[in-house]
């Protein structure tokens, strides 16, 4: 999903702006690009049927949301500052959903896990990001 999602935005991102900037000048170029934009698509919808098919009620929830965020992305928007705020929208629903599933997929620590969280910790301390699981024995996942 999140793959599907980051492909679906980036090429609507580049088509939004290659038409603002280009004006008329893009069109055939993004009349080319358009069975690509679809495909793309239909593999948005395929990621988040699959999500719906296998996920808990929380992350189907934030995947309906990203889907949502990325389907408002106005490729035809003139202004760039009311594009740029449906892209923030976009990367805040993308970023909530990977939030999600990294809670959805934390599990309790085994005693040997232990060292692995503490270096997590400290690398998490490093960057200056305290979002770190409260209760204790979990440990997050980071998907590859």
């Amino acid at each position: 999903m999140q793959d599907a999602s980051t492909r679906s935005f980036a090429y609507g991102y580049q088509f939004a702006n290659l038409r603002r900037e280009a004006g008329r000048a893009s069109y055939k170029l993004l009349t080319a690009q358009m069975p690509a934009m679809r495909e793309i698509s239909s593999d948005l919808i395929s990621a988040l049927n699959g999500v719906r098919l296998c996920g808990s009620v929380q992350v189907i929830d934030a995947a309906e949301k990203l889907v949502t965020a990325a389907g408002s992305l106005d490729l035809n928007e003139r202004e760039a500052d009311r594009f740029q705020l449906r892209v923030e929208a976009v990367v805040a629903a993308q970023k909530t959903f990977l939030d999600i599933c990294r809670e959805e997929l934390s599990y309790s620590a085994r005693w040997y896990q232990l060292l692995r969280k503490r270096k997590e910790r400290r690398f998490l301390r490093q960057l200056g990001d305290h979002r770190l699981p409260r209760s204790s024995g979990q440990v997050p996942v980071v998907l590859p």
